[in-house]
């Protein structure tokens, strides 16, 4: 009895050891896990409903507060369909849409040489721990097997045309302080724009919605930004983001934190909190993307860039090519929030679509559900060629509209 009770002991001791060397290695996953569970159940109702692109029509036509639509054939105006195309919505990284067209623009004045040379690091400083921190090095990765990366550096041609494929948080925030922050509102008055606000360095806008970094809660941050004008907003943002580029000890602390903690804010609280970024709505963005196609963006020779830096993912996608003549994007996935832009021409018809469509404010647990199977991409693309989906759609949207 005794030999079996030690071998009991040395049994639990072992399997304590190993168990707790597990948890302990995967401690930071498993505390955001249990710390989120009640937001991972969020819109799971959802989740076996839209197995189907038909599902997400429903979703779509019953969940108004969470989805703009505008998807425009360029023949056939009147055949247009909107949805909520007057409701502010986040940007995400599809601010980088003007980022592109703000090179585009000052590559063509002399600005800027797309042949000049960017040194890798510099991106790098802008990169914040544990916030799209893969994707920076992918995007590294992809540079490195194209030989786009010598000595450490990328030309600034090959830069914009990366920040197309990965949408890099660190690159956009590089090329955003490379422009005269004159420009920007330059650029606003040269698209007439009136709803559609200007990119911002995505460093600072996520320093800005820490409350472990703010040392506020989620809720006094969004207070806080209602009480405070635009300009003196984005200089706010922008002054967050230098406070990531200075070396010090702000920085390092900065660093420590988001190590150990990243933002310091659960899933419903980072998703909310994203209505400090930048807003436009599929109103006047989908004017914008109409305007990129009839190449009256700004000029012809900046229409043209634009749209060919866009068009990366038809070179690269067999699929792609079986269902469009054309076909360029921009897209988008962050933390319950899920956007797309596009311009396509259908094999099938010859037609051409330009589209804006925006998921945010998206139920946690049904967020993750969309973003893991890219449901958003594939709904927008099907939308411009698949007539049943169409037809779906327009079914659902008139329906819940009585």
């Amino acid at each position: 009895m005794a030999r079996a009770f030690k071998f009991l002991g040395v049994f639990l001791l072992a399997a304590l050891i190993v168990f707790g060397g597990i948890l302990g290695f995967y401690w930071k996953s498993f505390s955001t896990f249990f710390d989120n569970r009640e937001a991972l159940m969020e819109g799971t109702e959802w989740v076996s409903k839209t197995q189907s692109l038909r599902g997400l029509s429903e979703y779509i036509a019953e969940n108004p507060q969470n989805v703009s639509l505008a998807s425009v054939v360029v023949t056939a105006e009147d055949s247009a369909i909107y949805f909520q195309e007057n409701e502010p919505r986040v940007l995400g990284t599809l601010s980088n849409f003007f980022i592109l067209t703000a090179y585009a623009d000052l590559i063509q004045k002399g600005t800027f040489n797309e042949d000049e040379t960017i040194r890798w690091n510099q991106v790098s400083t802008y990169q914040l721990p544990d916030v799209d921190q893969s994707v920076h090095r992918e995007s590294y990765r992809y540079a490195d097997n194209a030989g786009w990366i010598e000595n450490g550096s990328i030309t600034l041609g090959n830069a914009l045309q990366l920040l197309t494929i990965y949408n890099d948080l660190a690159l956009a925030d590089y090329l955003w302080w490379k422009v005269d922050q004159q420009y920007w509102s330059e650029l606003t008055d040269a698209l007439s724009l009136t709803e559609t606000e200007m990119p911002l360095p995505f460093s600072g806008l996520y320093i800005a919605i820490s409350p472990g970094i703010q040392e506020q809660s989620t809720s006094q941050i969004l207070k806080n930004r209602q009480i405070t004008d635009s300009d003196e907003f984005r200089n706010y943002i922008a002054d967050q983001s230098q406070r990531i580029v200075q070396q010090g000890s702000d920085r390092e602390q900065i660093i420590e934190y988001m190590k150990d903690y990243r933002l310091g804010n659960t899933f419903m609280e980072e998703r909310d909190a994203l209505a400090l970024f930048p807003k436009t709505t599929a109103k006047e963005m989908i004017q914008i993307i109409q305007s990129l196609w009839e190449n009256t963006l700004i000029s012809e020779e900046v229409s043209e860039q634009v749209k060919e830096w866009m068009r990366w993912q038809i070179g690269q996608s067999s699929e792609l090519k079986k269902d469009f003549t054309d076909y360029g994007a921009l897209f988008d996935t962050r933390m319950g929030l899920l956007n797309g832009i596009d311009f396509g021409t259908s094999a099938y018809t010859g037609d051409t679509t330009v589209q804006v469509l925006f998921f945010d404010r998206i139920p946690i647990g049904f967020w993750f559900h969309m973003s893991s199977l890219l449901m958003h991409q594939d709904f927008q693309q099907r939308l411009i060629f698949d007539p049943a989906l169409i037809d779906q759609l327009t079914k659902e949207l008139d329906r819940n509209s009585r």
